[in-house]
């Protein structure tokens, strides 16, 4: 369908088309025939059958010629209003687009400069963060460094990763070059070139779990116990990649707890077993008795007790009851086993276990007691207001074969005690 520009045009060009002819005839009445009437001139050429064919066959293609360049021009301008449209367009869309570059390209330096801007700000805030950090960590290896621990990093080969200085000096005596990068086990020395079955560090990797152990050995030329505290570091998944290693030397500690150990076992005046460690160690043979498959046993039991302690504490004062309880403990120690237990029960009492012993050899150590007494007695060196303090101490034995209650076989020790002490009541009593 032809489009409205180009039937405009192809109407004006038929419409010039057509006033050709006209213009013709005029020009030629005008030229040649001007002294004809108009009307006559017309009949003669425009009207009869020879001129009128021609005319009209002129004027027929005059019409369709110029119409036909009508359409041609009409198309021509059509598409020439489309170029121009499409050209107005097209600079509409490069003037909307460079519009638009030009306020991005202004909101790009904007967004630019802020980005500027903030990286400045933030390097600074960097800086400054890193040197408050680096401050610091400096403070804290410092701190790590002077801590009277071995404080030490392992990774899960079990190499030393870091250290401080004073675990490497005091605890290790090595150079922090010689102990970074190596086995902790290699490090310590060990024979074997393998973790102990009771590492601490080991445990924490293998569990997830804080663990502890201690160890007694010699350090730097002296004999010290140290505690070693691992402490498992975790990653996001919650799988441990390094052990915190905390080494401390509690010799002091271990010394202050043996000690106070002892005072709440030891009989202060006598320094042997006290009648609480007494009781504890009958109730730990009895519940072994009960317990284990293989009896305990034999025991002999000798029960001892101080002849006139009263009468020695009335008459020449406590110092003297206090000489002769002392020299009785010493007399007991000198002549017992290590294994053997003394303990003093009461005032003026003794007890004596003798483990996986018999009677004959209570016999033997009463009778080296009595004897020991007596020479002290005779040969002692004591002030004159003491020179006749003697030390008598009455006996009793009691034996027991395997798996027998040993509470009754102190029992029986004891009564044997009271017939020896009443023998001699009887015998010094004056006829």
């Amino acid at each position: 369908m032809p489009r409205k520009k180009e039937v405009k045009y192809g109407l004006v060009g038929a419409a010039i088309g057509a006033t050709a002819p006209v213009f013709h005839l005029l020009l030629h009445y005008l030229l040649f025939h001007r002294g004809l009437p108009v009307g006559q001139y017309l009949q003669s050429h425009l009207f009869t059958f020879g001129d009128s064919m021609v005319t009209n066959i002129y004027i027929a293609g005059t019409v369709f010629v110029m119409g036909g360049m009508g359409l041609f021009v009409g198309r021509i301008r059509e598409k020439d209003d489309q170029l121009q449209n499409e050209i107005q367009r097209k600079n509409t869309e490069i003037q909307r687009s460079q519009e638009e570059f030009k306020n991005l390209s202004h909101n790009l330096e904007e967004k630019v400069q802020e980005g500027r801007d903030e990286l400045v700000e933030t390097t600074r805030k960097l800086k400054e963060a890193n040197a408050k950090l680096l401050r610091q960590i400096e403070i804290q290896r410092k701190i790590a460094g002077n801590v009277p621990s071995l404080l030490a990093l392992l990774d899960t080969d079990m190499n030393y990763v870091e250290m401080n200085e004073y675990g490497a000096r005091h605890f290790l005596n090595k150079p922090l070059i010689d102990i970074i990068g190596r086995k902790c086990y290699e490090v310590m020395g060990g024979k074997d070139q393998v973790c102990h079955e009771d590492c601490a560090a080991l445990k924490a990797f293998q569990t997830g779990k804080e663990a502890s152990h201690s160890r007694t050995g010699e350090l730097m030329g002296r004999i010290v116990t140290t505690e070693n505290k691992s402490i498992p570091i975790k990653n996001e998944e919650g799988v441990v990649t390094h052990v915190l290693k905390i080494v401390t030397d509690t010799t002091a500690k271990k010394k202050e707890e043996d000690e106070l150990k002892r005072r709440a076992n030891i009989d202060a005046l006598t320094g042997v077993y006290n009648k609480h460690y007494f009781d504890l160690y009958l109730q730990n043979e009895e519940q072994k008795n009960k317990t284990e498959k293989r009896k305990r046993g034999p025991y002999t039991v000798i029960y001892a007790d101080i002849d006139n302690l009263k009468e020695a504490n009335d008459g020449y004062g406590h110092e003297a009851g206090d000489i002769l309880l002392k020299k009785a403990a010493q007399i007991f120690q000198d002549n017992t086993r290590h294994e053997d237990i003394i303990a003093r029960v009461g005032g003026d009492e003794f007890v004596i276990v003798l483990p996986h012993s018999g009677p004959e050899e209570g016999e033997v150590l009463i009778n080296r007691f009595r004897h020991q007494s007596e020479e002290w007695s005779r040969t002692k060196d004591l002030s004159a207001n003491l020179s006749d303090l003697k030390l008598s101490v009455s006996y009793g034995l009691g034996a027991s074969v395997y798996g027998i209650d040993l509470y009754d076989t102190i029992r029986k020790a004891d009564l044997t005690m009271y017939r020896d002490k009443r023998g001699k009541k009887i015998t010094a009593a004056p006829e």
